[in-house]
């Protein structure tokens, strides 16, 4: 998979956590994920479709990880995976991958995005879209890690 087709993503990552949440994100070494579980206790997970690009994103959040993100961006505390903090889950990875449209704009790509699922429950797993290898990206803000997992078929070259 090519790196032009990874940067939106991270970029919109990156761009949700400071504009949306407040809070600036580092990144670790992206790995190639051999197995449907999730690294987390709670993920959001959306599909896109397009002429030229099909496939999935999650984002899978440690539970710890996403209630500190929640009070952060809520300015609550909640002391569990609640129904708030299941939708807030959710319209994060709607940004995310919304967010990553204007990118794939500019290289001539678009797609229609699908409503946004989350998921609960430790060691849960999720099925993308596609048989396609799923990229991993390992992030954190202070003590708390969260995973963005990508994947994404490319079906014809993207008109420039």
């Amino acid at each position: 998979m090519k790196i032009d087709y990874i940067n939106p993503f991270n970029n919109a990552v990156f761009n949700a956590m400071d504009t949306m949440v407040g809070i600036q994100v580092s990144r670790d070494k992206p790995y190639l994920k051999k197995d449907n579980y999730t690294t987390g206790d709670i993920t959001g997970i959306m599909g896109m479709a397009g002429n030229y690009l099909s496939g999935s994103v999650a984002l899978t959040f440690p539970e710890q990880s996403i209630l500190k993100i929640y009070e952060k961006m809520i300015g609550e505390s909640a002391d569990s995976l609640s129904s708030e903090v299941q939708d807030m889950v959710g319209e994060l990875v709607n940004i995310v991958v919304g967010g990553a449209k204007t990118e794939f704009t500019e290289l001539g790509i678009s797609y229609q995005l699908s409503i946004p699922m989350v998921v609960t429950g430790p060691k849960h797993v999720i099925k993308h879209k596609y048989e396609n290898p799923i990229i991993a990206i390992p992030f954190k803000w202070e003590n708390n890690p969260f995973t963005m997992e990508i994947s994404i078929k490319l079906l014809s070259q993207a008109k420039k």
